[in-house]
């Protein structure tokens, strides 16, 4: 609207306006109010592809290729049990089904805002005829009809086409202004449209509530098209819970009692198949893994997929969980398969490293007794201290000598370690013995302590070097 005046337009001018407007707006009043009833809650219908139709209480919602509803099933008008359900996009007719839910919007507005609403643009229609009437510019006031017109029926097209009808004849009171203020500026009235360009209401007749009936069959109906298996046996179940409350002597009730109940004993029996499925398959899968049996992980794969044809794919979910979890365990057999045919490769390498080291690896274990003399400085004597550091010092040598593959890095740094330390060790007993000097029995002590220490290490990395090599063999 124009600025020269308040927001939403402004009405009556001329007492003729008053009168026609006033005799109008009671009649039309009247006709409209008694055609609607006001209720609290707004019913949409899903229409699916097959004819039949679906309640939605309240807006449904498209996400992605599913439609979401909230499904009426027992309780009471005005507080429903609500089951939330999602259904393929794809087997919903949406021109239907969009047409129907405009006009349901069209109807929810008309009993709530609607009336306040419209007797909101009367009063702004008055106020706007009055300013404009007030106004000497013959053509000022052409252009303040004009925008106001224009307002008038921008407001039809933002509210549903509410009271269209109406809408026009407010409308065509602006044109007769127009009218006038040409005639009496003296401009020709032949461009002049006396008809306004209004959107219509829909015309989409709403359904009638459905009863008890109609609504447990509808979820039943939905029930079978639900792709999520959790989701349909949850409706099944609810349905299964309504149906227990209404008299079961009722030729409907037990009739799709009966129906319930087969579908259901369907979908518990697939449940307990494919958890099955997925439990036993993993054990197995798992160890099959953890041998890096690559064969057999794949065997599984098709056995899961055997089976899912076999059980009708019902549980499409849960299926490509289990085969992503197998696809996973493939990949782990594959990569220990590839790390044990690449330490095969190294194996003898590893073998030769083997013999390479058994000399000090024997020396170290019979120098354990004296060694553990040196630690507690209870001994040995000098002829098995000199046999010790002759032994020590020839394994150090051998160690150096070896070729060490890198699988084998830390066993041999422990070794040479302990072997090194052993040999100092006994020297240093052997110089305490010579000059009576106790702090070099406590170094020499020292020295023994931490030979055994590092040689336990090395002989457990020894061991599962033994092991990788025995595995890789077997293998």
């Amino acid at each position: 609207m124009s600025t020269s005046f308040p927001p939403f337009i402004h009405m009556f001018s001329t007492g003729r306006f008053r009168l026609a407007i006033c005799a109008w707006l009671l009649s039309a009043g009247a006709a409209f109010a008694a055609q609607v009833e006001a209720t609290d809650t707004t019913l949409y219908r899903v229409f699916l592809r097959d004819g039949s139709t679906i309640v939605s209480y309240g807006e449904y919602a498209r996400v992605g290729d599913r439609i979401v509803v909230s499904l009426p099933l027992g309780g009471s008008a005005a507080t429903p049990n609500l089951q939330l359900l999602s259904l393929p996009a794809d087997a919903v007719d949406w021109d239907k089904t969009d047409a129907y839910a405009e006009s349901a919007r069209f109807t929810r507005y008309a009993q709530t805002r609607g009336p306040d609403d419209f007797a909101l643009l009367n009063e702004a229609v008055s106020r706007a005829l009055n300013d404009i009437a007030q106004v000497p510019d013959p053509d000022h006031r052409i252009a303040m009809a004009y925008e106001a017109r224009q307002n008038v029926t921008k407001w039809a097209a933002e509210h549903y086409g509410y009271r269209a009808a109406n809408i026009a004849e407010l409308a065509g009171l602006f044109d007769t202004v127009i009218a006038e203020a040409r005639t009496s500026g003296g401009v020709p009235n032949f461009d002049l449209s006396l008809v306004a360009n209004l959107a219509e209401p829909p015309s989409v007749p709403l359904l009638p509530l459905p009863t008890l009936q109609e609504s447990v069959e509808q979820a039943f109906r939905a029930a079978s098209l639900a792709p999520d298996a959790s989701e349909r046996t949850g409706l099944l179940r609810s349905i299964q819970t309504v149906l227990a409350s209404l008299d079961s002597r009722a030729a409907w009730t037990s009739t799709l009692s009966a129906r319930v109940n087969t579908s259901l004993a369907t979908e518990e029996r697939t449940d307990r198949a494919y958890s099955a499925l997925a439990r036993d398959t993993m054990q197995v899968a798992d160890r099959f893994a953890r041998t890096g049996n690559v064969t057999a992980v794949e065997q599984l794969i098709r056995r899961v997929m055997r089976e899912d044809d076999r059980l009708g794919q019902r549980r499409p979910n849960e299926t490509a969980s289990v085969l992503a979890a197998l696809d996973a365990q493939l990949d782990a057999a594959r990569r220990l398969r590839l790390a044990r045919d690449s330490f095969a490769v190294r194996a003898e390498a590893l073998r030769v490293y083997q013999r390479a080291v058994a000399g000090p690896v024997a020396t170290m274990q019979a120098a354990r007794g004296s060694l553990d003399e040196i630690r507690r400085l209870a001994g040995p004597s000098r002829a098995r201290l000199a046999q010790l550091s002759s032994s020590a010092a020839a394994a150090v040598k051998g160690l150096a000598a070896a070729s060490v593959p890198a699988e084998a890095a830390a066993a041999h740094e422990f070794l040479r370690n302990a072997v090194t330390l052993a040999a100092r060790a006994a020297d240093g007993r052997l110089n305490a013995i010579a000059s009576n000097n106790m702090q070099q029995a406590w170094d020499a002590s020292s020295a023994a302590a931490a030979a055994l220490m590092l040689f336990d290490r090395a002989a457990d990395e020894l061991k599962q070097l033994s092991a990788a090599l025995r595995q890789s063999g077997a293998s």
